[in-house]
């Protein structure tokens, strides 16, 4: 190959090297064929404890992209013809080159198999998907959705849909996953984001049990997603040293939910995503003597203690300087627990909603776990 296209291919690889610093998280590898004549030859560049391993003739360590990017450059000249791919999870660039012209072309990875015509449209298509999916356990080996994961994918797709403006215009996020469990949601948010919307974020998930975080890291392992982590922590003393910009939380148990909007309070998270589930705390506290022959029945008085808790948590993220929504993200036959609360911190505290919060407290003479979680540790 002629060394005049030297300095174009060194070009080309110093962008390479660029996007790799931008977006470290998502590299997966640079995989190349090198031709001469009828003879083909392959190799590649991995990540290997935090060095570049090149993998051609022999294996060679270089403590930088850019140093095996440039030992490719060198090995490219002695054939006649190359082919290289810069993948990233998801993406995978494409560089052509022969004697005459350099080739670049870029296309997204895709997964072709059978799935169910109703998942056409969706957030997250089974198809590009597919990998994803099946690691998760939505998918059978031949591509099908398990019938026993219906209701979770729709319920995990309108959560996708109806929070996605939330992120538009965003990079460089940090999401927490409060009382992450299995990380469903983290790992398919992941996905979303950096796949569908191209938006770099990190991940944390945070739960009580050793079992889950351990099976959770290695689900991301499997799946090369290398910009999450997990912690085994008790949300009810946890602190990070890091500001969250996004807090999730879905279907935390009771308090687990105040847990985690105490959490999203105290280090004022631009954006909380949440969905309560089972509502216990409240309902032999609350006084309403009016509706008296009316809570006498368990179950009106069941219904309304969730519409005073999961009110009262809207209330303050108000009063906090949250703009809130509050809607049902999917059928109540998919799961009962359906409600989706969003907060995007807007302002300082709203003293009108704060004063309307405290009032509703002294009416009903209740006091919720999120006052005792989003006040200060150190208060």
């Amino acid at each position: 190959m002629r060394h005049i296209l030297f300095p174009k291919i060194k070009l080309f690889f110093s962008g390479w090297d660029a996007k790799y610093q931008q977006n470290k998280d998502y590299f997966v590898s640079v995989d190349f064929q090198l031709l001469s004549g009828k003879n083909q030859y392959e190799g590649r560049i991995s990540l290997e404890d935090n060095r570049f391993c090149f993998s051609f003739s022999g294996k060679a360590m270089y403590p930088t992209l850019a140093d095996a990017l440039s030992r490719l450059a060198e090995e490219i000249l002695k054939y006649d013809t190359a082919i290289v791919y810069f993948r990233e999870r998801g993406y995978t660039t494409c560089l052509r080159i022969d004697e005459k012209t350099i080739k670049m072309e870029k296309r997204e990875e895709q997964n072709i198999l059978s799935t169910q015509d109703f998942a056409s449209g969706y957030k997250i298509d089974l198809n590009r998907a597919a990998n994803l999916m099946r690691t998760l356990g939505f998918l059978t080996d031949d591509g099908k959705l398990k019938n026993d994961m219906i209701r979770k994918y729709h319920q995990t797709n309108r959560i996708l849909e109806l929070t996605a403006d939330l992120f538009r215009g965003k990079n460089d996020l940090t999401v927490v996953d409060c009382a992450c469990g299995k990380s469903y949601l983290s790992f398919v948010m992941n996905y979303f984001l950096w796949e569908e919307l191209h938006i770099r974020a990190k991940f944390v998930g945070v739960d009580y049990s050793e079992t889950v975080i351990r099976d959770s890291e290695e689900i991301a392992k499997q799946l090369g997603y290398s910009n999450m982590e997990f912690l085994q922590a008790d949300l009810r003393g946890y602190e990070s040293t890091f500001h969250p910009d996004v807090v999730m939380s879905l279907h935390a148990c009771d308090t687990a939910t105040d847990m985690a909007l105490g959490y999203a309070l105290r280090h004022q998270a631009e954006t909380i995503i949440c969905v309560p589930c089972c509502h216990k705390e409240l309902l032999e506290q609350y006084e309403l003597p009016d509706f008296a022959s009316i809570t006498k029945y368990g179950h009106f008085r069941t219904k309304l203690n969730d519409i005073i808790t999961d009110g009262l948590r809207a209330l303050k993220l108000e009063a906090e300087g949250y703009k809130v929504s509050c809607r049902e993200f999917c059928s109540p036959l998919n799961t009962p627990k359906n409600l989706l609360i969003c907060g995007q911190r807007m302002s300082h505290k709203n003293k009108t909603a704060q004063a309307e919060y405290e009032r509703l407290l002294r009416l009903w003479n209740v006091r919720p776990s999120i006052e005792y979680y989003s006040a200060s540790l150190n208060e």
